[in-house]
């Protein structure tokens, strides 16, 4: 999904945002709707990439929600329910945070 449509979107509450980070590299922000789910892209199709969390916040700033995945490293961290299989911790992003 493109940034311009996102943005439509987002200001319509029709759409979600997952901040996708791994580990020491940058991020990139996946765009979820009821039909479906994609990362955001530039005219040539290839995934934006952001270098700071505060970068990619302000590209999703318009979402209806906003999440952080990260991916944990340690075995120990990512235990229990929430992100145990999938190797990623999910933190809510506030709306007025970054």
């Amino acid at each position: 999904m493109r940034l311009r449509e996102f943005k439509r979107l987002a200001r319509a509450g029709r759409v979600r945002a997952v901040i996708i980070s791994d580990g020491c590299r940058d991020y990139v922000v996946e765009a979820r709707r009821d039909s479906g789910a994609g990362l955001l892209t530039d005219r040539q199709g290839r995934p934006l990439r952001f270098a700071s969390l505060a970068e990619a916040r302000r590209a999703a700033r318009h979402a209806s929600d906003i999440t952080l995945a990260m991916r944990v490293a340690a075995d120990e961290a990512c235990a229990g329910k929430s992100g145990a299989h999938s190797g990623f911790s999910l933190l809510p992003v506030a709306a007025g945070a970054v």
